[in-house]
């Protein structure tokens, strides 16, 4: 007999066993790249053949060609519990089009490789991969667009979710990064979209909130970490758990959504980072859902798309 199915993502299926089954993510749910769109341009580069590591860029044209000159460079990992979505996912895409306009900014959104096929830390080392790839002669230097375009001393790190999670791992391996052309990317600041994070014990708003919308749970939460984390352990891992860093965070604007299961998880990272800090900056939209900016109407986005465009703004300035 078949296991009962508990949950659909476009590209997986979780069943009531909690196993797990990937599937291809529908064409119909992906967008292609367009090199000639305006104002927002995007194309896909190659960054690792072999780990199947890749890129979607996006380059707000009519600001760098009309005016011919270098703009900053924010990277964007996607959230998905490091099971679900891709770079082209039309959310995804519409999403980073918006920060890239919004901004002023290069947009680099990754690809990186998703468990279970490839458990944590796979994503972080390909996080880490793509900021290298960016510094390298034969890497983003040799990108026309990047080339031209792209000032590396003004390197924003944004997530959302479990993308969120990888930038916050992905800075301690940049700061011992002993390659000499990576000191050209200065990471100037972060933005943690509802930041996936967890632990053993329970804290409020995973008890609390019951999601007014499907797309993830506390339940959920932790079927996601069990196909992440390394085999046999548990959400008291460092990968999952807040742990106060040993490197100096750049300025950081986190999201927290007051609807979302993870609220509290947001509140509870900046409190271990040291929340007293005039460099980190806790946004919280209080009748905001988990993913609550895929729908791009609605006050909470414009607000938060505000916030992150003069939060970028004021650091690349």
């Amino acid at each position: 007999m078949a296991p009962k199915v508990a949950m659909e993502f476009p590209d997986g299926v979780f069943f009531a066993d909690r196993s797990f089954a990937r599937r291809s993510m529908p064409k119909s749910l992906c967008v292609e790249a367009n090199p000639g769109a305006h104002p927002i341009a995007s194309r896909d580069v190659i960054i690792d053949e072999e780990r199947g590591l890749w890129a979607r860029i996006f380059l707000p044209a009519d600001q760098v060609i009309h005016h011919s000159r270098q703009v900053p460079v924010a990277f964007y990992f996607h959230g998905g519990g490091f099971v679900c979505f891709t770079a082209d996912t039309m959310e995804y895409h519409v999403l980073c089009e918006l920060l890239a306009k919004k901004m002023g900014a290069i947009v680099i959104s990754v690809n990186y490789r998703l468990a279970p096929e490839n458990r944590l830390p796979a994503a972080y080392h390909d996080g880490f991969a793509a900021l290298k790839w960016l510094a390298q002669e034969q890497g983003g230097r040799k990108d026309p667009w990047l080339a031209a375009h792209a000032d590396l001393s003004k390197t924003l790190l944004v997530g959302d979710s479990s993308g969120a999670n990888l930038v916050h791992h992905v800075l301690p391996m940049l700061a011992a990064a002993e390659d000499p052309a990576m000191s050209d990317i200065q990471v100037v600041g972060t933005v943690l979209i509802q930041p996936f994070f967890g632990g053993v014990a329970r804290v409020p708003s995973e008890t609390k909130h019951r999601s007014p919308t499907p797309l993830i749970s506390t339940d959920m939460c932790d079927r996601f970490w069990e196909l992440a984390l390394p085999i046999g352990a548990d959400r008291d891992h460092p990968y999952c758990r807040v742990a106060a860093p040993d490197h100096p965070l750049p300025k950081t604007l986190i999201v927290a959504g007051g609807e979302d299961v993870l609220c509290d998880r947001a509140k509870e990272f900046m409190e271990t980072m040291g929340g007293s800090s005039k460099d980190l900056e806790l946004l919280v939209i209080e009748n905001a859902a988990h993913a609550f900016y895929i729908a791009l109407e609605s006050q909470e986005t414009a607000h938060f798309l505000d916030k992150v465009a003069t939060f970028a703004q004021g650091i690349f300035a």
